[in-house]
């Protein structure tokens, strides 16, 4: 079976970069769209252009909240030190971890590179999509991605996460905080949360 991975806004902070350190990161690439990592979700690799650890801080915005062990950003995976040794061992072949930092110390900034698109995942008989081209039902061709634990879909701009049953599991069996879990995969906003899995 197959999730999607959705933040919990309501529980945990959001994550920002340092623009500083990007600006300065990435200045000999100003010019090239596809190297702003900031807000490039595509799904491309910084080895050689991104040589430090990243810097992300996760704004206070009020008491209620805290920091996650896992956030998403434009499709992408933040992961504490204590979510990468859980999730590295099921993640490394589908994409590229880069070193981070954040408040509480060490993490890792996660790509994933595999696309539904690429291997024709997307099951276009049983999908139905709206009147503004967004799924209101996705269904993926389960056979054709088995072998990724994790994958997107270049059709929403890379932004929806989703993740094979064992990605769930170690999540939940780690109690990994920040994420929902759901089984509608059309569903990456979702809006009653009953819908959904929390796993912390």
């Amino acid at each position: 079976m197959l999730y999607t991975l959705i933040n919990d806004f309501n529980c945990y902070f959001t994550l920002c970069f340092d623009l500083e350190q990007i600006e300065r990161l990435l200045k000999d690439f100003e010019d090239d769209i596809d190297s702003q990592i900031h807000f490039n979700g595509s799904p491309r690799s910084y080895k050689g252009i991104i040589r430090e650890p990243l810097s992300f801080t996760f704004p206070k915005t009020d008491k209620e909240r805290d920091i996650p062990d896992l956030n998403l950003h434009e499709g992408r995976l933040f992961l504490n030190i204590k979510a990468y040794n859980v999730l590295n061992p099921l993640l490394k072949d589908d994409g590229e971890f880069l070193p981070a930092t954040y408040e509480n110390g060490e993490a890792y900034f996660y790509i994933p590179f595999r696309v539904a698109e690429d291997v024709e995942a997307i099951n276009k008989t049983l999908s139905v999509e709206n009147e503004w081209n967004y799924f209101n039902h996705l269904v993926f061709d389960e056979d054709k991605v088995k072998d990724w634990s994790i994958f997107r879909m270049r059709h929403d701009g890379y932004k929806g996460v989703y993740c094979q049953e064992n990605v769930k599991e170690a999540i939940e069996q780690a109690g990994l905080t920040g994420l929902y879990i759901t089984t509608d995969l059309a569903n990456i906003f979702p809006e009653e949360q009953s819908s959904v899995s929390k796993p912390n």
